[in-house]
């Protein structure tokens, strides 16, 4: 019953114009590099369509005493720093803008519209925004940086350092919105090369009373987990918000 429950869930979760996902992932080279992934296949980017890019904010790197802002180089995706990143543990941030969308009655999705801006039947309407964090952890850091609750919209932020997130280990995470715990939000996980099957994932759970989660992986790599919380609006031009969040990591 409880995988039933969850594949009609994400089922639901993968049935909008809201069904892509946003992840980021860096690396500390020659200077600091990062890309966007947008889409469903964690951890290999694809150009972004030119109608969407405008969507998304520069990509940041914030770290205790950092915030970088990259620019964007090459594909569109791909954005650098200008040098190498110094000892320590960051958290990268990808953002994409709060955007309405329109269902219309023939089952197609307009983007920058609510039901104020056409005369077509309109089944639903949107603002939906999203969220990507990533882990990076530079030389023998600790990794303790990684706690850190950023404070605005969805989050997901692990309660223990990133150099404990193990294989095998029982790890307590927690969801938040604007810093404020989400209570009872369901949370699902996947582990790179596991599935790109949105109906076939290894980890889900629900956060409780004070908006926290207990994740075991069970297996190295990299993994990610990601939230999606929706309310309504009481706006009549455009009934309801979502706001997606993604948190991705090396498990050891």
């Amino acid at each position: 019953m409880k995988f039933f429950t969850t594949t009609i869930l994400l089922f639901l979760m993968g049935s909008s114009a809201f069904s892509h996902d946003l992840w980021v992932q860096a690396s500390n080279k020659d200077r600091i590099e990062a890309d966007l992934i947008y889409g469903h296949d964690f951890t290999t980017p694809e150009k972004i369509s030119n109608d969407r890019l405008s969507l998304f904010e520069p990509i940041n790197v914030i770290g205790e005493n950092t915030n970088i802002v990259l620019s964007q180089e090459g594909e569109n995706y791909h954005y650098q720093g200008k040098e190498k990143l110094k000892k320590g543990t960051y958290i990268v941030q990808a953002t994409y803008k709060p955007t309405p969308w329109i269902q219309t009655a023939d089952g197609k999705w307009e983007m920058n519209k609510t039901r104020k801006d056409t005369k077509k039947e309109v089944k639903s309407c949107g603002i939906y925004s999203m969220s990507g964090k990533s882990i990076l952890v530079v030389g023998n850091d600790d990794g303790q940086f990684a706690t850190t609750l950023l404070g605005k919209g969805v989050e997901i932020t692990p309660m223990v350092k990133a150099t404990d997130i193990k294989e095998g280990v029982a790890l307590k995470f927690k969801v938040t919105k604007d810093g404020k715990a989400l209570k009872l939000q369901e949370v699902y996980g996947n582990l790179e090369g596991y599935s790109q099957n949105e109906m076939s994932m290894p980890f889900y759970a629900k956060t409780d009373l004070s908006g926290e989660f207990i994740f075991k992986p069970l297996k190295k790599g990299q993994w990610y987990l990601k939230t999606n919380y929706v309310a309504e609006s009481k706006n009549q031009n455009c009934e309801k918000t979502g706001d997606k969040s993604t948190l991705s990591f090396e498990v050891h």
